[in-house]
């Protein structure tokens, strides 16, 4: 451990701890701004703990090298679809979705953690690969790895957190160097696929505030005071912050409740409210420029492995951001997909640490001694 520790004291990415650090902050202090003075007002003390949880697993997942995760990582990933198989028997159903597991007072989503099981997973496989060559058949094993959690998860049913494992699949084929025409076979393949499963689910278990939101954002003035509202409120919340925003506990969006879901799926509505263009666009930055330390690290990792496993964090984190962000303004449908690291919960909170904890480490190892 004392090795550990002076590698990463010397050679661990600090600006991008920094940065994963400062949107901690931002996002407890947006949550206590959004659910002040509301019946949600205890969530913002309760956010802090997740806070610190989640940075103690950060430094866990920075100071264990990296080749120890992958050698436990199947015994995580048997661990994950264990959960969620018990999800769909014991669950807790919450907005329509079987998608919490309690053991005793303590709540989570296994769904959540799935995601990094599988990229530690994967990882692993490909550690395996005599060659490190990602061809055909070791896309299939891949695929597996990860469609398996991700179809437990659609089966809650959750499918806006079903998708957010498409970015490991894409990662998976980036990192292969497949030919384009063949990444783009496999593509049309999976798009033809999520299509049909998502007719699949709009005529059997898809719920009616699901379709709702589907058709809303096709047309959000169908319903502006029913499925169309959150939409609405939230561009109205985005438009009002103007270029210097309200001030914190100001929004009046936020604070007359007009704005739905503000300490979660809708925190940028917030950010952008309270704190204007120029607040927003400082977010935006600090996760540009984390997800840039991402790349710099992808580039200058010792073995493959190191880079899928940074690979996958980027993509992941990313996806949420776009999700999210483009739901808050209009471009997307509401899929209530959080914003990393500062969306309220602490699930999500914790399995993105471990995402940005790992990325770290796999850059405090390729400068090791």
């Amino acid at each position: 451990m004392r090795n550990a520790l002076r590698n990463f004291l010397l050679y661990g990415d600090h600006l991008a701890i920094l940065l994963y650090l400062g949107l901690l902050v931002t996002g407890n202090i947006m949550i206590r701004s959004a659910t002040f003075g509301t019946k949600y007002a205890p969530l913002a003390s309760r956010q802090m703990i997740w806070t610190g949880l989640a940075v103690g697993l950060f430094f866990l997942a920075v100071l264990i090298p990296y080749e120890i995760w992958l050698e436990y990582s199947y015994f995580i990933y048997i661990a994950s679809i264990a959960s969620l198989l018990a999800v769909l028997v014991i669950g807790h159903a919450v907005a329509g979705s079987r998608s919490w597991l309690y053991i005793g007072p303590l709540g989570f989503q296994p769904s959540e953690f799935a995601k990094v099981a599988a990229a530690l997973a994967s990882a692993a496989y490909i550690k395996g690969l005599p060659d490190k060559n990602v061809g055909v058949r070791e896309m299939l094993v891949l695929a597996a790895i990860i469609g398996l959690p991700a179809a437990l998860t659609f089966l809650q049913p959750d499918f806006g957190t079903a998708t957010t494992f498409l970015p490991l699949g894409a990662a998976a084929f980036y990192f292969s160097k497949m030919p384009l025409t063949r990444i783009l076979k496999w593509m049309g393949a999976g798009t033809v696929l999520l299509l049909v499963l998502f007719a699949i689910g709009w005529f059997t278990f898809f719920k009616p505030y699901q379709k709702e939101r589907v058709l809303t954002f096709l047309n959000p003035s169908l319903d502006p005071r029913g499925a169309g509202y959150q939409v609405n409120q939230a561009r109205i919340a985005v438009g009002s912050g103007e270029l210097t925003g309200e001030g914190l506990y100001s929004g009046t969006q936020n604070r007359l409740n007009f704005l739905p879901a503000p300490h979660t799926d809708f925190i940028f509505g917030v950010v952008a409210e309270e704190t204007g263009f120029l607040g927003s666009v400082a977010v935006l930055l600090a996760f540009f420029g984390l997800l840039s330390r991402f790349v710099v690290t992808i580039r200058d990792a010792r073995d493959a492995e190191g880079r899928f496993l940074v690979l996958a964090a980027l993509a992941v984190i990313l996806y949420h951001v776009i999700i999210n962000v483009g739901m808050v303004i209009g471009l997307l449908p509401t899929t209530g997909i959080p914003l990393p690291f500062l969306s309220y919960g602490g699930s999500f909170l914790m399995s993105m640490s471990l995402f940005v904890g790992l990325a770290v480490n796999v850059r405090t190892r390729r400068f090791a001694q």
